[in-house]
């Protein structure tokens, strides 16, 4: 009687382990399968100078921040970020080539660190490329995952 508790006991134990381990990494490529979505999106967004759709991947507080390198590159809530989109954007197509792509994420808050190129096409034709990183953090707001922070920047010594 004894051998046939703890026998299934052990047995409920193991199948709960195993459950929420199965459950954990589809929860998980889940997420990272989101913010890789968010990442093209944003991609796409800068490459078609869509400010609009850009603005629409950021969480709707005034809470939230996009970071240059430069100590006067910080703006701050909706509107200087959009102030800032509408002097890059018209006049320029951003392309991040994402050549190593780190997400993780624990419950309602994700973050990414990207680490590539960016290459940038000036409306009269000329283009740049040059070493680029950058890391996002993300919140979750019903359905899906919005930008609290954007810092991105030019490594030095590269």
């Amino acid at each position: 009687m004894k051998n046939r508790i703890l026998f299934r006991f052990a047995f409920l134990i193991g199948f709960s382990i195993i459950h929420y381990s199965v459950f954990s990494q589809n929860s998980s490529e889940k997420v990272k399968n989101e913010i890789t979505e968010a990442l093209k999106i944003f991609n796409t967004s800068a490459q078609n100078s869509n400010t609009d759709q850009m603005m629409s991947l950021f969480d709707d507080s005034e809470n939230i921040m996009f970071i240059g390198s430069d100590s006067a590159e910080i703006w701050k809530g909706r509107n200087q970020i959009r102030g800032h989109l509408n002097t890059i954007f018209p006049k320029k197509s951003v392309n991040l080539e994402m050549k190593k792509i780190e997400i993780d994420a624990n419950g309602n808050t994700a973050w990414a660190f990207v680490d590539g190129y960016i290459n940038i096409s000036s409306e009269k034709g000329e283009k740049f490329r040059a070493p680029y990183r950058f890391t996002i953090i993300f919140v979750k707001k019903d359905k899906s995952w919005k930008i609290k922070l954007f810092d991105g920047s030019n490594p030095g010594g590269s």
